[in-house]
């Protein structure tokens, strides 16, 4: 295999009903999903082989713990079959304990070309009183835990929804911004794959109150060994539609993100 394309897309829901989108748009090798339900990824028909869903079922879950599936969001990965993606079990014997990271999953991915890490992100707010960490600070507890085991080392990429720009770095401490993350991934040699300018290219349509405005928070970063092949592409602004007062793309408040390594 020459070339690898990974893709990433939050799908704010409705990943069944926007498979043809999916289809046609990214011909990804490895897809992830953040936002994206179980029950949605059973449907698409994926064989089990080929797919892998965590979710920690805390928003989904209601006092007497019964999971409400409508409800039960995650994150998705998706590959084809002449790859081989693996979670690692650094997960699931202490991350997935620990409420300060939730969603950065780590995968070994395997083919026709060297081995490397792929780390899926979809960085959450706080989950109640015991999750003490919001969006991008979930980004640098894990980032540090997994410097310190080593899965950082030699062939790695993170990619995903990040919820994180440097437009809200005043809304954390020292030390736990956007900025400071962008910093301290280039101090342990990850570097972003984008170059594209934001006003043109960004990911997100932030629609939460009326000054509403397109930033990126979601990103591709990539070791050294990996970023020099990286590709990126993104669709532009002209291609998200307002309808009734909200922009969409294809329905989500972010759009897709794709790069493509010569591996």
């Amino acid at each position: 295999m020459d070339k690898l394309r990974i893709a990433s897309w939050n799908c704010r829901y409705g990943l069944n009903e926007k498979k043809p989108e999916i289809a046609k748009t990214f011909n990804a090798d490895i897809l992830i999903i953040p936002e994206c339900r179980e029950m949605d990824m059973e449907n698409l028909g994926f064989d089990k082989e080929y797919r892998d869903w965590y979710g920690d079922h805390k928003e989904a879950t209601d006092s007497s713990g019964i999971i409400n599936k409508e409800k039960d969001l995650g994150i998705g990965v998706f590959w084809k079959d002449d790859i081989t993606v693996t979670r690692l079990p650094e997960w699931d014997k202490t991350l997935s304990k620990e409420s300060d990271y939730r969603y950065l999953v780590p995968y070994s991915v395997k083919g026709n070309f060297e081995t490397f890490t792929l780390i899926a992100v979809w960085t959450k707010n706080k989950s109640g009183a015991g999750d003490p960490l919001d969006y991008v600070q979930k980004a640098h507890a894990a980032v540090d835990h997994y410097k310190d085991i080593g899965l950082l080392d030699g062939r790695v990429v993170l990619i995903g929804d990040f919820n994180s720009n440097v437009k809200w770095d005043k809304l954390y401490r020292e030390g736990w911004s956007h900025t400071a993350l962008i910093k301290k991934l280039e101090d342990y040699g990850v570097k972003n794959c984008s170059s594209l300018d934001e006003a043109k290219y960004p990911t997100y349509c932030y629609y939460h109150n009326k000054n509403k405005y397109h930033v990126v928070d979601d990103y591709c970063f990539a070791s050294e060994n990996l970023l020099k092949s990286a590709v990126f592409t993104s669709p532009d602004v002209s291609e998200w539609t307002t309808e009734n007062g909200i922009t969409r793309w294809n329905g989500s408040d972010h759009c897709p993100i794709m790069v493509d390594f010569s591996i």
